[in-house]
């Protein structure tokens, strides 16, 4: 499933609706971590390019069709 190009403001809300919370920001790119201890790391730009953005939810272990389920 192709993923959309999202900003980091969405992305960001996406993943606290995901229950992801923040924990660290530096520069442009911000860390979350889930309860479960998951944690993964995205730029924070005003889009993200796709290939990034799935690498990153990867990292996570977010299912690519949970995350789109709650854009």
């Amino acid at each position: 499933m192709k993923l959309p190009l999202l900003s980091g403001q969405q992305v960001l809300s996406t993943l606290n609706r995901l229950d992801f919370v923040e924990r660290h920001r530096k520069g442009s790119h911000v860390k979350m971590k889930h309860p479960d201890g998951r944690t993964l790391v995205f730029p924070y730009h005003k889009e993200i390019d796709r290939y990034t953005l799935k690498v990153s939810l990867s990292q996570g272990d977010v299912n690519v069709e949970d995350f789109l389920n709650n854009i």
